[in-house]
């Protein structure tokens, strides 16, 4: 079974380098065309089912990609992006300017990440990735072929740590996962393996 993920197309927050976290932000219409380019990438795949983040930014991406197809869509709490607690919405560059933010731990040594006042763990983060993909995903390998989830930049790279035994020191080592770019997986045996990781569905 080959699983695709992919990050939800761009947000006004992405665009003005807000912290999103479980924010309820929209695609704006570069996100909506961002889905769009990438349906035109996916559309030689049949789907047989899809798997959101309940968050209305991956929702979206998912059903442009699916369009009016008929394919069981589940929504799952468990790949809601990471909380940033008190800090969502605030201004990236503020955390890169200053090393003493919590935050700026989490992108630059994230094994010693002490998460803001409400927000969560990478461990955490990395659990509810290993229940999703262990209750989910590994159980329906021999009844689909192609499913596709649709979640957020940091999720997406739990999922690829959780499958790779990466440590936290490595949390964001690899390619950048941009808006609509996809990650293939495949489960075989009952185990998970990454494929490929951040296509760019976006430069042809």
């Amino acid at each position: 079974m080959k699983i695709y993920l992919i990050r939800h197309g761009e947000t006004d927050w992405n665009k003005k380098l807000k912290i999103q976290g479980q924010v309820d932000i929209p695609l704006n219409q570069t996100g909506r065309m961002q889905a769009e380019i990438a349906a035109k990438y996916l559309d030689g795949i049949q789907f047989d089912a899809v798997f959101s983040s309940p968050l209305l930014r991956a929702r979206e991406t998912a059903k442009i990609i699916i369009k009016d197809r008929k394919i069981p869509f589940y929504i799952d709490d468990r790949l809601k992006e990471i909380s940033y607690g008190i800090r969502e919405g605030q201004s990236l560059r503020l955390i890169h300017a200053f090393p003493f933010l919590r935050l700026h731990a989490y992108f630059k040594k994230p094994e010693s990440y002490i998460p803001p006042k409400g927000g969560e763990t990478i461990r955490e983060l990395k659990d509810r990735c290993r229940s999703f993909l262990d209750e989910r995903i590994v159980p329906m390998e021999e009844i689909y072929n192609n499913v596709l989830i649709s979640g957020h930049g940091a999720l997406i790279r739990a999922m690829i740590s959780v499958v790779v035994s990466l440590p936290d020191s490595y949390f964001w080592s690899g390619k950048e996962q941009g808006n609509c770019a996809v990650t293939i997986m495949e489960c075989k045996n009952k185990e998970i393996k990454l494929i490929e990781e951040a296509i760019d569905t976006q430069s042809n």
